[in-house]
């Protein structure tokens, strides 16, 4: 942006640097920049301080050309209304010692535009959201942006309903088609007895933010989906509940020993492994030859099998898993132990074979 600035100062075109302006505020807008971003921008384009104020969240943001923050104080020499669809109100504005340039009332609107982009991006539920449990999107995303600045978080978090200083346990979900998501909230709510509130972040991903300062109940939970909650923080600290659970995500249904909601904690040592360097992962021979057997005809039938036999009581049991006689079930894992060459007879064996699956199962799934 420092670049595109010395740029517009050695064009001579109005209409050309007018057009620069545009693409400016356009590259700036296309990154989904918050508050301090669009005003910090402005001030630097401007080569002026610029400021934004909304008296309705007692906002005010206020820079330097430099990029430092100001305080109260200052002149507005040319000033524009936010005008949003939520109706929210505001102003934005430009200070200039002595006479306005000629750009400046065209730079103080696309900076209008902008920061009216981001307060329709961050809009407050309505009471009907609230209410159900939903949220926007965009303001959970923002909530669990660990790049994003304790101010930014803390508003984001007042605008989805959640208070300052609450313990928040938040939860990834991957829905099943056969999920109903509408009522979702309410019946968290009802099972768990704690606030919750969804945010729908894409078609195979949904956060859950549940206001609780003791670990939630999977128990009661009836889901087709995967599910994973992370460790129990304050809502500042939301990233980090977050990560955790994304993390476990990756363990929750892999494979018939594992349940597919489960809690980051319950993982204990084996969340290690998900830290791993998937190449690496990926590149080992074990693993290669786990994935040469999925790959193969009847692959999947062929995973089934090991993954029963592997974590079943006995092989009755895991014959029964699968509806094989238990001799027909020996014949196959023996092929299967040659084709990915461990020995499935001997303790060691098997554990080695059950971690390669592990690994092959949460690496793929590349949650």
């Amino acid at each position: 942006m420092q670049g595109l600035m010395l740029k517009l100062l050695n064009v001579d075109a109005a209409g050309e640097r007018a057009l620069r302006v545009v693409a400016y505020f356009d590259q700036l807008g296309s990154n989904k920049p918050d508050f301090e971003s669009v005003v910090r921008a402005t001030a630097l384009i401007a080569d002026c301080p610029a400021g934004l104020q909304l008296p309705d969240r007692g906002l005010f943001v206020r820079f330097a050309p430099e990029g430092t923050m100001l305080g109260t104080g200052g002149r507005p020499s040319v000033r524009a209304p936010l005008a949003t669809d939520s109706g929210e109100g505001g102003t934005v504005w430009l200070e200039r010692d002595g006479d306005a340039l000629e750009l400046d009332e065209f730079i103080v609107e696309r900076f209008a535009l902008t920061a009216s982009a981001v307060i329709d991006r961050e809009r407050p539920n309505t009471e009907f959201e609230l209410a159900h449990g939903f949220s926007d999107p965009a303001l959970a995303q923002l909530l669990v942006n660990e790049r994003a600045s304790e101010a930014e978080r803390s508003r984001a978090a007042q605008l989805m309903g959640l208070q300052a200083g609450s313990s928040v346990q938040l939860v990834a979900l991957e829905p099943d088609a056969d999920d109903e998501l509408e009522d979702l909230p309410v019946r968290l709510r009802n099972q768990w007895l704690r606030p919750t509130y969804l945010a729908e972040l894409s078609r195979h991903l949904i956060l859950l933010v549940v206001v609780t300062r003791e670990p939630i109940d999977w128990a009661p939970v009836d889901l087709k989906g995967r599910g994973a909650s992370g460790p129990i923080v304050d809502v500042l600290d939301a990233p980090r509940s977050w990560t955790g659970a994304r993390e476990a995500l990756r363990f929750a249904g892999a494979g018939a020993s594992w349940p597919r909601l489960l809690n980051a904690d319950s993982l204990g040592v084996i969340q290690l492994l998900g830290k791993l360097d998937s190449a690496v992962v990926g590149a080992h021979p074990d693993v290669a030859r786990i994935e040469h057997v999925a790959a193969a005809p009847n692959g999947a039938e062929s995973i089934l099998v090991l993954d029963h036999f592997l974590h079943a009581d006995s092989v009755r049991a895991a014959a029964r898993e699968v509806n094989y006689h238990h001799s027909s079930l020996q014949t196959r894992v023996k092929r299967i132990g040659e084709l990915i060459g461990i020995d499935l007879t001997s303790a060691s064996g098997r554990e080695r074979a059950a971690l390669a699956l592990l690994l092959w199962r949460t690496f793929r799934s590349g949650t």
